[in-house]
């Protein structure tokens, strides 16, 4: 996966708030550990001047001459026989290879000059020790080369406030080395990611339309009713499914709503025809929201005064019967066995304009029933009757029922969730549907935040009437 400026822009706005947080206890942590858990340094150092005698130094460059004759000299001091004088002179408890860890021997930017620094937990000790070394390597170097010329040019100065360690440089390092790690670990989860997680992610894997994006009924009522049996009730209600109870559209859900409204408008847009439109809802796998996507749609087009039939196609296990409160039988099954009528078959809803067909009988055989002649011929009759036929059917890639007739509709509305539905559910659903050569209309997104749907504004500008008749939200 290739990350695009926009795509890392978008990843920064969506983790802001981790990546924040991880920064700012990186800089706390820094800052902290840096302060209290890390030991103080002290540094104290000399430089010294050199030069020779030997009259053949004039036939070399000064640069040449002052890189040899340093270097030379820091061979000299960088010796067993030079720390060990130290330390018998300072008479401190360290040990040789200690020592030399501690010191550090360099030429100042190639001249003759060169110096000594030494870094310890002590001022006392860091002081004694240059010191120590500022008396003991002019004698060592004139006795190793007696033409050498030694001096002190910048004496060793006793340094009591502490040199390390770098408490703003640890702890800006520490808030950045934590805030790119959160960024890092936000790229691998996105890159790693299975599901859909969000509206923008859906539509940059495919080129279908999004024709809604519903938010979770729970994170709604729960905004009103946070009471300990309120979400005791949802607790019990989560091993069922989609919940029975809720899933319809009410009085006080308007930001459902709003985004049903809206996903009646964008379908109006996507069959350009005057006559009925057939629509197949489903989904890639169970818990979707296929069937209550398929109940709140039919109910917002009947309120917008057109005339819908709701066919629950699902002939295995049938729900919408329940969210109606009425008998699954006789139905759609019993229609097409001849068993009963088409008149008593339909069922009235509550709902103006909505009448719905229960799945009926369940059926030995019930792909072969919805892939007969007499389905077909059934909608053919329906459709001079209705303005839409919504067919709620069961998810594709558990049962290929929808793929026997979806050629007798318009197309198919696929519904998926938020955080639940993965790219591969959907890739097999769309994967079935392009080898039926049905029509994809457009995705559903269900179980969007309040904050990605934009909920706040929605609900500060506009106002809200309750209509007794139907209770929802005009």
């Amino acid at each position: 996966m290739e990350f695009t400026v926009t795509d890392i822009l978008h990843l920064l706005k969506k983790r802001f708030i981790l990546i924040a947080a991880c920064t700012l206890g990186g800089l706390l942590l820094s800052f902290l550990y840096t302060s209290y858990f890390v030991d103080k340094t002290y540094t104290a150092s000399t430089q010294f001047y050199v030069s020779t005698a030997d009259s053949t130094a004039a036939n070399l460059s000064e640069l040449d001459y002052a890189q040899k004759i340093a270097e030379t000299y820091i061979n000299f001091l960088n010796t067993r026989q030079f720390y060990a004088q130290v330390l018998e002179l300072s008479r401190l408890p360290y040990s040789m290879p200690d020592l030399k860890k501690m010191t550090e021997i360099k030429t100042v930017q190639n001249t003759e000059i060169f110096s000594i620094t030494l870094t310890s937990k002590n001022p006392d000790d860091s002081y004694r020790l240059v010191k120590s070394m500022e008396t003991i390597a002019p004698k060592l170097i004139e006795k190793i080369k007696s033409d050498a010329v030694i001096n002190v040019v910048d004496p060793v100065v006793y340094q009591p406030s502490p040199s390390g360690p770098n408490t703003i440089l640890n702890t800006l390092l520490g808030g950045i080395i934590c805030g790119f790690m959160a960024f890092f670990l936000s790229m691998v989860k996105e890159v790693l990611n299975l599901k859909v997680v969000s509206q923008e992610d859906l539509l940059k894997h495919y080129n279908i339309p999004l024709l809604g994006a519903i938010p979770d009924f729970a994170a709604e009522d729960n905004s009103r009713d946070k009471s300990i049996p309120a979400r005791l009730k949802k607790l019990i209600r989560k091993g069922y499914g989609e919940d029975l109870n809720q899933g319809l559209i009410t009085q006080d859900s308007f930001l459902v709503t709003e985004s049903y409204k809206a996903l009646r408008t964008n379908l109006r847009f996507s069959i350009r025809k005057e006559e009925c439109k057939k629509i197949l809802i489903t989904s890639p796998s169970p818990e979707d929201g296929k069937s209550t996507t398929s109940i709140n749609l039919s109910i917002a087009i009947s309120q917008a005064g057109y005339k819908v039939l709701l066919i629950d196609c699902d002939l295995r296990k049938g729900r919408l019967h329940h969210y109606f409160k009425a008998k699954s039988q006789p139905g759609l099954s019993d229609l097409l066995s001849h068993i009963n009528s088409l008149k008593e078959c339909l069922y009235i809803t509550p709902y103006e304009n909505l009448h719905m067909m229960p799945m009926g009988s369940t059926p030995p055989n019930p792909s072969e029933l919805l892939g007969s002649k007499q389905m077909e011929l059934l909608i053919k009759e329906l459709e001079t009757e209705y303005d839409y036929i919504v067919l709620d059917t069961p998810p594709v890639n558990v049962v290929a029922d929808s793929l026997s007739f979806i050629k007798s509709t318009d197309g198919a509305i696929l519904v998926t969730r938020e955080n639940k539905t993965t790219y591969s559910d959907i890739d097999n659903a769309l994967m079935k549907y392009h080898y039926a050569k049905a029509n994809i209309l457009g995705f559903v997104l269900n179980g969007i935040s309040e904050k990605e749907l934009g909920g706040h504004k929605s609900k500060y500008y506009y106002s809200t009437k309750k209509n007794k008749n139907n209770g929802i939200v005009h």
